[in-house]
């Protein structure tokens, strides 16, 4: 059946990005997992608890519309990760994958503010007043998080950490 209404454009909207934030707390976890970087990998843990508060409160939004949460498969979110998956058949230094995992955590992040907005707008048209309260909180958070990493990222000296790693490997010799 063709979609002809805002609100199922709004309604398979929220199940893309239900999805997407349920596939982003593995991705989260896998990156904090590969980190070695204290601050990098406690802002991929942080970050991991806010998604699990905006899952929850995009179950208050499916409750409001009396809908049960269902997530649907998120092609945006799914492509970053597949793309992550490629990268890795590279087999990365330590210190490159760490900093591929910064940008790959921006690149979510673009993507879910942008997501985030479309929703508050079409929220907005509908008259959810309470959903946009909720949508709102989560649009901050996931600016903060790209905020984050843009800092940890300009920060991040690719350099040093190679030098770092080619005195490694000379001394192993």
């Amino acid at each position: 059946m063709a979609m002809q209404t805002i609100e199922e454009l709004f309604e398979h909207e929220l199940k893309d990005i239900y999805g997407a934030e349920h596939s982003l707390l593995d991705a989260l976890e896998q990156m904090a997992s590969e980190s070695s970087d204290r601050e990098i990998r406690k802002a991929f843990t942080q970050h991991r608890k806010e998604t699990q508060g905006q899952i929850k409160r995009l179950d208050k939004i499916f409750k409001s519309m009396g809908q049960k949460p269902k997530a649907e498969t998120c092609p945006g979110i799914e492509g970053l990760i597949k793309e992550k998956k490629a990268f890795m058949r590279k087999k990365p230094t330590e210190e490159l994958l760490e900093f591929y995992n910064i940008g790959a955590g921006q690149k979510a992040e673009r993507y879910e503010i942008t997501a985030y907005e479309c929703l508050i707008d079409m929220a907005d048209k509908l008259g959810m007043s309470d959903a946009v309260e909720l949508l709102e909180q989560t649009l901050q958070e996931e600016e903060a998080a790209l905020n984050k990493l843009k800092v940890i990222a300009s920060e991040f000296d690719v350099t040093e950490e190679m030098e770092e790693e080619e005195e490694e490997t000379s001394s192993r010799r």
